[in-house]
């Protein structure tokens, strides 16, 4: 007797805190009184009718419910606010499968459960069901619904917010396909430049997609460089305060969520220094303005070009030097381009994971942008930055002044004079033209370079070829000598293999007259 006194009293221990149907409360003017956080009890005796709940809300804060616990039921639940309107809609598995939704967002007042079943066959009336509620702050929590742009979330520009991708579908949408969305928007109000970085954590089963849309709806910028069970970043974009801009975050693939699992996405608001690229920078028109000797970026997402903007203030002849460093598992490029956006250079030499040189071209007062790329356009990874230096210095005589790559831009030399320069990028040629203003013997010099066997022709100034010459191997020098007239005439230097370059030493061509 003892025992069985022991077991009724377990049962109604456990039975505390639960509130049962109270009749039929298959309306809102029926619907049976629910704590918030507490638990719901009935039966679907009338599976056809929906079961409404009431609970009254005394504070602030996000509230989550589940149902479950019959066999033939195919639930679908609901939340509705005081006049009714429909908040939220779940109806993620079967027959016999559970439905619940995580962190509805609500303020004192009156709320709505509703527990209905879909499956038309359903018979089973006397298993009860256990629709389970928690209540907890809002604070750092994601507040549901914020499905779409109109009802994005305000969230902090230095903060956390911790939410799930559950459910996947959006059942409140116009289309009955619409995988579920989380919005959020973030108010800039100090002025001034800031860099915006954005991180979302793994959930395991979810491949993430973090967008940036302006208030007009403009998508900004993407970030979509991981994979299932990854996270997803999005650095360095670029914030020009006071401003307001809208995150989209969703799954990738449609039906993929997690309700056990959650996300936290953290952002991070910086005064912006000058030592980072600005994004969105994937046009001229939104170069990054790069006024110190380095500043670093990333290749994020696939298909990312990030521009830089140099510009050269004086009335003068300088020579640009630039580098981009190597990213783990990407080949990068480097282009200059005019201020117009027109090619000058492309410098692909190196390979993966290598860096990319520019040597020596030639600038004068006015606008010149570096371009970096991922070669294939199919890389991406937020969390590698590239550096991406440059050095600007006066031109002076004795140095090759690029571009001198055809007749049409050889570089003018004195005979006696000597020029120093390089073999880069690939399939580069160096034009070289000087005159004589009386019959003589010519010597013409080139020192030799590393990795590159040097050849060196000869043409009048009707560019016909008189002479030519190549070193024996790789690293020698060539030397050509004839007996030329009065007249103009240029040389061509290049590598005997196209592919040959060397971006670190410099050649010496000088021109004898004997």
């Amino acid at each position: 007797m003892e025992r069985w006194k022991g077991l009724t009293l377990l049962v109604l221990l456990a039975g505390c805190g639960s509130a049962r149907e109270s009749g039929a409360n298959f309306s809102y003017q029926q619907a049976s009184a629910l704590k918030a956080g507490g638990v719901g009890v009935g039966t679907m005796k009338d599976a056809k009718d929906p079961h409404w709940w009431r609970v009254d809300v005394k504070s602030e804060g996000v509230l989550s419910a589940k149902v479950g616990g019959i066999r033939d039921m195919d639930f679908v639940l609901s939340a509705f606010d005081a006049d009714r309107r429909e908040l939220m809609r779940v109806d993620e598995t079967g027959v016999g499968g559970d439905e619940r939704f995580i962190g509805l967002g609500v303020q004192p007042g009156t709320y709505y459960l509703v527990v209905a079943n879909k499956n038309p066959t359903a018979n089973n009336p006397t298993q009860e069901y256990r629709l389970e509620t928690t209540f907890e702050p809002s604070r750092g929590r994601e507040r549901r619904p914020n499905a779409s742009a109109l009802t994005a979330q305000p969230i902090e520009a230095d903060g956390t917010v911790r939410g799930w991708y559950w459910p996947t579908r959006n059942l409140l949408s116009d289309d009955p396909q619409a995988q579920d969305e989380h919005w959020f928007s973030v108010d800039i109000q100090k002025p001034g430049l800031f860099l915006l970085n954005v991180d979302v954590s793994e959930v395991p089963k979810v491949d993430p997609i973090l967008e940036v849309y302006d208030t007009n709806g403009y998508k900004l910028q993407t970030a979509d460089s991981g994979g299932v069970g990854e996270g997803e970043s999005l650095r360095n974009f670029g914030v020009r305060g006071p401003a307001k801009y809208l995150l989209r975050l969703r799954s990738k693939y449609a039906g993929a969520g997690n309700p056990d699992v959650p996300f936290d996405l953290m952002t991070e608001l910086l005064p912006y220094q000058g030592r980072t690229e600005f994004e969105p920078n994937n046009q001229r028109a939104d170069a990054t303005p790069f006024e110190l000797d380095s500043i670093q970026g990333t290749i994020a997402p696939a298909g990312d070009v990030d521009w830089y903007k140099v510009t050269i203030s004086t009335d003068a002849k300088f020579l640009l030097r630039a580098e981009v460093g190597g990213v783990p598992g990407m080949e990068l490029t480097l282009a200059l381009k005019d201020a117009y956006g027109n090619d000058l250079v492309a410098v692909d030499d190196a390979g993966k994971e290598q860096p990319q040189v520019l040597t020596g071209w030639g600038v004068t007062k006015g606008d010149y942008y570096l371009v970096v790329a991922e070669k294939t356009g199919k890389k991406s990874d937020a969390r590698d930055a590239y550096t991406l230096s440059k050095k600007v210095t006066p031109w002076q005589s004795g140095l090759e002044w690029e571009p001198n790559d055809s007749t049409a831009t050889a570089q003018a030399l004195k005979p006696g004079d000597s020029v120093d320069g390089y073999f880069a990028p690939k399939g580069d040629q160096d034009w070289y033209e000087f005159n004589l203003f009386q019959k003589a013997t010519v010597e013409l010099d080139l020192t030799g370079v590393i990795n590159v066997t040097p050849t060196l022709t000869l043409f009048d100034q009707e560019y016909k070829e008189l002479a030519n010459a190549s070193a024996a191997n790789p690293g020698e020098p060539v030397q050509l000598t004839r007996e030329l007239d009065r007249g103009t005439y240029d040389v061509r230097l290049k590598p005997a293999d196209p592919a040959q370059n060397n971006v670190r030493d410099k050649y010496s061509f000088r021109v004898l007259v004997k």
